[in-house]
């Protein structure tokens, strides 16, 4: 087990040897080891003990707090890691604009040919969603990024590329679920509100890894730099986003794993929240797809999606180290 979910609201979380115990009431709810543990979510009002904090800090696992409705607050890191040679070499890249170009260039490329492929996926059974257009119209904007000339340029393409390939994601959608387009801060309908929750989730996962290895989070290359903003992590989800969340809603949504019957207005009119076993369902999901072992078909080798993740990190050690261009992640349809 990498990651535990707390979802209970009233728990205290306290450690027994290499155990954690979860009471509620001064009673023992579970006991569950520490043993390859990785990071812990802990949604609404818990408790953790001192003692257990210090011991996972011992052990580099992160803690993440998040409100009872899936809204980040803030995280307990391990100590940061000592690469100083590492973050060194972020800042001459950042420095270099040619380089920032590069990586945006890449990136975006990466994650408009994502999309495209999703969609190409899924026109082979739904020959009636009308899927044509944007697919066309994504392969378009992925010819123009090498064109571009500027970080804005790109980010334009982009955007564009994203708008049609969310008005062909709402084609797609069953079970009474309905999706205009890409809308957040607050969530307006339920599929909005399932895709910000699960870009939430892997942007914080991906955030941990980039601190684990030593990088700034703070200063990426594509997005640009704002006080309190972790660009990094939100450069290197981007080409990430339609593989794993993308298809992971659409999965939630068209087998009825989660109804539209389960999302309720929140307070005063700020957006739309999950019930309690909606988002039980979407974590358990959530980690079944980034656990699930497949064969990729470049490499040929048997690995998931954490596997992957993992590789992009290294992957950008690598371009930034030796100064060579960053290779993302491509999709295959």
């Amino acid at each position: 087990m990498q990651t535990i979910y707390v979802t209970d609201n009233g728990l205290q979380l306290k450690r027994k040897s290499n155990r954690i115990l979860l009471k509620k009431d001064g009673k023992t709810m579970e006991e569950i080891p520490i043993l390859d543990l990785k990071r812990i979510l802990i949604f609404g009002n818990n408790q953790l003990s001192t003692e257990l904090m210090r011991h996972l800090a011992g052990k580099g696992i992160e803690v993440a707090f998040l409100s009872s409705h899936g809204g980040f607050k803030f995280r307990i890191v391990p100590e940061t890691s000592k690469n100083i040679y590492l973050r060194m070499a972020q800042h001459k890249c950042f420095d270099d604009r040619d380089f920032r170009l590069r990586f945006s260039k890449a990136v975006v490329e990466a994650k408009l040919k994502n999309q495209r492929s999703l969609l190409l996926r899924f026109q082979r059974n739904r020959r009636d969603a009308d899927l044509e257009g944007s697919i066309g119209a994504l392969q378009a904007c992925a010819r123009q990024v090498p064109e571009k000339t500027t970080v804005a340029e790109v980010m334009g393409v982009e955007g564009m590329g994203s708008k049609s390939y969310f008005q062909a994601f709402g084609r797609l959608l069953l079970g009474g679920f309905q999706f205009t387009g890409r809308e957040y801060y607050p969530a307006p309908d339920p599929v909005n509100a399932m895709l910000s929750f699960g870009y939430m989730l892997l942007f914080n996962e991906m955030c941990s890894l980039l601190e684990a290895c030593g990088f700034d989070v703070f200063l990426g290359f594509l997005h640009s730099t704002r006080y309190g903003r972790a660009s990094l992590a939100s450069d290197m989800v981007e080409e990430l986003r339609s593989p794993v969340i993308d298809r992971l809603v659409l999965y939630l949504i068209n087998k009825g794993v989660i109804k539209p019957t389960q999302f309720t207005a929140a307070a005063e009119k700020k957006g739309i929240r999950m019930d309690d076993p909606a988002r039980s369902a979407f974590l358990a999901n959530y980690e079944k797809f980034l656990t699930a072992e497949f064969q990729e078909p470049k490499s040929g080798k048997r690995m998931n999606y954490r596997d992957i993740i993992k590789g992009r990190v290294m992957q950008l050690e690598k371009a930034l180290l030796n100064k060579v261009d960053y290779l993302p992640y491509v999709f295959l349809s």
